[in-house]
């Protein structure tokens, strides 16, 4: 069984078009699927035959920090698959490598940072250019691995989600970011200032984030 998660908000147009489009990719393939959503969620989806009691694939929407911890850490989830191109840094892949799980992701903006491609002794996950018939082929190693090389991989993800963007880390980081703000000097009101300001904030919001999964 696949499953495709995501946040999900009706009011924005890209999230409709997205489930839209997935929704009839997997019914070109002849796969089933099933729609499932937080008990508090508003709004109408598109419809689907709840009748199947096995789905192929579950697309589940705007699920919960409870179930994102469950689905990372279970001994079925064979990947995560992370497509943004161009993302910023993005916490997905760093949480994915903490709970051990192979990740496959664009290769580009910040996956380039958190995950390892090569060497093969250093590899934490797989980066790979926005093609579907090249992601197939990754996605296909990544199932094949034994056993010992699964176990190997989320052995060197976990360290390096802990020794580079754990707690302890991204405190000495933003320690360092403000003692350089500090030896800048006085600064006008405007623009070098909010500059500084957001640069501390974002860092603040990646630190939160981090310790909410390592």
């Amino acid at each position: 069984m696949r499953k495709s998660l995501g946040g999900y908000d009706l009011r924005i147009e890209d999230n409709v078009s997205t489930l839209k489009s997935l929704l009839e990719i997997a019914a070109a393939r002849n796969l089933t699927y099933h729609i499932l959503t937080p008990s508090k969620r508003t709004g109408s989806l598109p419809w689907f035959d709840k009748s199947i009691t096995s789905p192929d694939i579950i697309f589940l929407l705007s699920f919960t920090t409870a179930q994102r911890s469950t689905l990372l850490t279970s001994s079925s989830t064979l990947a995560l698959l992370y497509t943004p191109t161009n993302e910023h840094f993005g916490i997905v892949p760093v949480e994915a490598m903490a709970c051990g799980v192979p990740v496959l992701a664009c290769n580009t903006g910040g996956p380039t940072e958190s995950v390892i491609n090569s060497p093969e002794i250093e590899k934490t996950g797989w980066l790979r250019p926005p093609d579907p018939d090249v992601w197939a082929e990754a996605l296909q190693d990544i199932v094949e691995l034994n056993v010992d090389e699964r176990t190997m991989l989320a052995h060197r993800a976990k360290v390096r989600a802990r020794s580079q963007f754990g707690m302890g880390v991204m405190a000495s980081k933003i320690e360092a970011a403000l003692l350089e703000a500090v030896k800048m000097g006085p600064v006008e009101e405007g623009a070098q200032c909010s500059l500084i300001l957001g640069s501390i904030a974002s860092i603040l919001i990646f630190i939160i984030a981090v310790c909410l999964v390592l």
